[in-house]
């Protein structure tokens, strides 16, 4: 999962690993100024009555093939604007704010299908080619395979990006089983919120400038009497932008194992070689229930490997999108 919020009751477990604070980058280098430089459109879709937010790099080639990132629990679009950039000499992409998160609209209740919905009618209403290609991270890939089930004869194909596909008998619920997530909180100023960020599973990124430039979009403004999906705000100051109720009782299923097996387009999964969620025999598993796709790891990444090697995990991405376009999946 990535959560942007404030330490929270859901966020007891330790950092994975520490950095010496000599270690953490805080400059921005030439190569993200030159991403966040790159032109990009800010674009909306409505999706089962509910607006979608995404953003759009490339030209309007519409033979182009394309990408769509799809982000994890609580994140946003931006998590990947310096991204799609790195990718953009050859290919258009998107990038979206799932319902109930970043600068989408709140609904009032959610299902696997709904983000499902969602990411497939932004596939394939944002220009990115006869057979977009789905790059989901996280709880970003759970929806992302579930979307790949549903429109996955239109799609070119879907990368998983640090999230476990598990056989029915190991399938684990993420939201069902523990406590009902607070609402988040207020705070007065956008100072003190912005101090809060955190990262979930925590762990520390080398990319400082990374977390600087993702934490202050993760919040909003909100104003007393304000409503958005079941929430009525009681006080003004800032917060985060997602929905905390998203998650209350929702159902992942025990179907992913059988969902990736039989896709439709092509599959591949990538993990951070360091992160908690990378459990060799599951990339086992992988490649025994599919081994036509490709399972791999990313050295010196932890959970969020965009985070952690944005430039690698941009390879990762390119070279897995000129393999199937060689294939000819893409078109």
């Amino acid at each position: 999962m990535s959560i942007t919020t404030e330490t929270g009751d859901w966020m007891t477990e330790p950092a994975v690993a520490t950095l010496p604070e000599e270690d953490i980058i805080l400059h921005r280098p030439q190569w993200f100024r030159n991403a966040l430089a790159a032109p990009c459109e800010s674009r909306r879709l409505t999706v089962d009555g509910t607006g979608i937010h995404y953003l759009r790099w490339g030209n309007g080639d519409p033979s182009r093939p394309g990408i769509l990132f799809v982000h994890g629990n609580g994140a946003h679009a931006h998590w990947f604007h310096f991204i799609a950039p790195l990718l953009g000499e050859h290919y258009n992409v998107a990038s979206m704010d799932l319902g109930g998160m970043g600068d989408s609209d709140w609904r009032i209740d959610y299902t696997r299908e709904t983000f499902a919905r969602e990411i497939g009618e932004v596939a394939l209403s944002a220009g990115l080619g006869p057979k977009p290609v789905v790059v989901g991270h996280s709880f970003g890939g759970f929806v992302s395979l579930i979307a790949a089930h549903r429109y996955g004869e239109k799609l070119g194909g879907l990368i998983l990006c640090d999230f476990t596909v598990r056989p029915a008998n190991d399938a684990h619920e993420w939201f069902l089983n523990g406590p009902e997530r607070r609402p988040t909180k207020i705070y007065k100023s956008f100072e003190e919120a912005k101090s809060r960020f955190r990262l979930a599973p925590l762990q520390p990124c080398a990319n400082g400038f990374i977390l600087d430039y993702i934490g202050p979009l993760s919040l909003r403004q909100v104003t007393a009497g304000e409503t958005r999906g079941k929430r009525t705000f009681e006080e003004s100051g800032w917060t985060w932008k997602f929905d905390h109720s998203i998650f209350n009782g929702l159902r992942m299923g025990d179907d992913h194992a059988d969902i990736y097996t039989n896709l439709a387009c092509r599959g591949a999964t990538m993990f951070g070689l360091d992160s908690k969620d990378y459990e060799p025999e599951k990339l086992d598993f992988l490649r025994r229930i599919a081994p036509e796709k490709p399972a791999f790891t990313v050295p010196g990444a932890q959970h969020h490997i965009m985070l952690d090697q944005p430039q690698a995990f941009a390879t990762a991405v390119g070279a897995t999108m000129a393999q199937w376009q060689a294939e000819g999946a893409l078109e």
